[in-house]
């Protein structure tokens, strides 16, 4: 590469791939004919997604450069650890502030607003010359970032027709791994493409300030976009919601079509049905008709169960682990994009079977198939430390495992905890849901990210052990526990914790609620309902 190439390549590839990830997104979520709003509300989300998705990518590359270390004295691993996980530490107040406020102003302002702080975040990021501006930084734009997870699926989901909003939500936690694909080559550009600039802290302030990019593109696409019907429901702007429906779904609908006046009807109904309930914030934490507490216990769950792959962990400090396998650091750069390629690939597939397949199947797949994954890491490494001479060939089979971890996870749990959380919860609570399980998102990777540096000095390859017992031990939890939401409106949700207030829903769970009304004796109004969920 020339002197230029590695700054016009990242920009090339940053510009390219939002055009072309964002632009798929109708075509695999079978897009209406009448595509201006739905199509342009569908690149908002994506949109939305690249922005939060380059500081995990950056970080794993920037950490290992002479020229940061340099500049923030030479930290210890300890805090090493803390400067990257400062910035789960913004996610978690994010996502509380999203918890309190976030019904408030609507889905669309709450990410417009969060962009304006992750923005500010990153600008600080960038201009750093102190541990104590960056750690500022890191906080201010994981602040954006927790309100942004917090409200894009809970946004997406409301907008969605059932049959693809399965779809759309791993679509939109692709683009997060696009944007991980993005950040790694782009590290790889700037730290090995551009020899003039070795050793000098450009090396990681343009790919830190490339974070600012996508926020204007949100800001552009705002006023074309339509607010979640389902929000103004429960806001009481009643008359709205057919309108908003009928923009969104195209093919010629209009608000006095009778499907969109059933269906606009239906959450018009929920949302004064739960408004009548009593309203307090005892509500997050009882039973009752709408079972909000097991819900918020089962969305925190999806978000725990999530990180405790270790999956930030691996995308974080790639580079350090390639290395600790044996690999030298061009090597190990490549293979963190090779890892990317991988974690995108695998993020794709569930496009094609997460509707047939179901939640629950998928996430246990995917527990399975990361907990095999690393164990078998744990056992490359602990051949390579019990016998020095075949260190080079299980360096190279660890990191094989590594790559494979990262595809496991792309087909299994990569988009589930973002999905599931956001159909898990009732109307009312729904936002509050989504933020409980982005808490328990953000607060189990800011522990695992901070552990990590330490977890790899002093424990080695026993360190990879810890997330294939918690991994594997998932299992019991997902199979008993959890309910399937694919195939189900989200009103439906609330009939089925209606009917089945238990926590042992095995023989249930995986029924659609057609099929649950037929064990319950109700064939007459499975078939309504089934109607309903065809006309709409």
């Amino acid at each position: 590469m020339d002197g230029n190439t590695g700054f016009f390549y990242s920009w090339r590839c940053v510009f390219a791939f939002w055009l072309v990830s964002n632009f798929t997104v109708p075509i695999f979520c079978g897009r209406p004919p009448k595509f201006f709003h739905w199509g342009l509300s569908s690149i908002f989300y994506e949109t939305v997604n690249h922005t939060i998705c380059s500081d995990q990518g950056v970080m794993g590359g920037l950490i290992s450069l002479e020229s940061f270390t340099n500049r923030f004295d030479n930290p210890s691993p300890g805090m090493l650890g803390f400067m990257v996980a400062s910035y789960d530490i913004g996610c978690l107040a994010g996502a509380l502030a999203a918890f309190i406020w976030g019904d408030r102003c609507g889905r669309r302002w709450a990410i417009i607003y969060s962009c304006m702080v992750l923005l500010v975040g990153a600008a600080l990021q960038t201009s750093a010359y102190w541990k104590a501006m960056y750690i500022v930084g890191r906080i201010v734009a994981g602040v954006g970032v927790g309100c942004i997870s917090v409200t894009v699926p809970i946004y997406a989901s409301e907008c969605a027709h059932p049959s693809w909003r399965g779809k759309l939500v791993v679509l939109e936690t692709t683009m997060v791994i696009i944007g991980i694909a993005i950040s790694n080559f782009t590290n790889f550009g700037f730290v090995f493409g551009r020899p003039e600039l070795d050793g000098t802290e450009a090396q990681w302030r343009i790919p830190l300030g490339l974070q600012m990019i996508f926020p204007p593109f949100v800001f552009a696409l705002m006023p074309f976009t339509v607010e979640s019907p389902r929000w103004l429901a429960a806001r009481g702007r009643h008359g709205e919601v057919a309108h908003v429906l009928a923009r969104l779904q195209g093919q010629g609908s209009t608000a006095e079509s009778p499907h969109i006046q059933e269906q606009a009807n239906i959450i018009v109904q929920t949302a004064i049905h739960e408004a009548e309930i009593e309203s307090s914030w005892k509500e997050c934490f009882s039973g009752g008709e709408l079972q909000n507490f097991r819900r918020l216990i089962l969305a925190a769950t999806t978000g725990f169960l999530h990180q405790a792959t270790g999956i930030n962990v691996v995308i974080y400090y790639a580079p350090v682990i390639f290395r600790q396998v044996g690999l030298d650091d061009r090597n190990s750069f490549i293979l963190s994009c090779v890892g990317s390629i991988c974690f995108l690939l695998g993020s794709v597939l569930p496009i094609f079977y997460i509707e047939r397949l179901g939640r629950r199947k998928t996430m246990m797949m995917g527990a399975v198939t990361c907990g095999l994954c690393m164990g078998m890491i744990a056992c490359t490494g602990a051949v390579g430390a019990n016998f020095p001479e075949r260190a080079i060939a299980t360096g190279w089979a660890g990191a094989a495992f590594i790559l494979l971890f990262q595809f496991c996870f792309g087909i299994g749990w990569n988009s589930m905890n973002w999905l599931y959380s956001s159909e898990i919860g009732s109307l009312r609570m729904r936002n509050k849901t989504s933020a409980t399980q982005c808490l328990f998102h953000w607060g189990t990777n800011f522990l695992t990210v901070m552990v990590a540096p330490s977890g790899f000095a002093y424990l080695e390859w026993k360190f990879y052990l810890v997330w294939m017992a918690v991994t594997l031990a998932a299992i019991p939890f997902l199979l008993f526990c959890f309910p399937e939401t694919a195939g189900r409106s989200l009103e439906q949700m609330d009939e089925f914790f209606k009917r089945y207030p238990q926590w042992n829903i095995r023989q249930v769970a995986h029924k659609t609620f057609t099929e649950s009304a037929v064990v319950e004796g109700s064939e007459k109004e499975a078939a309504t309902v089934h109607h309903s969920e065809e006309r709409v």
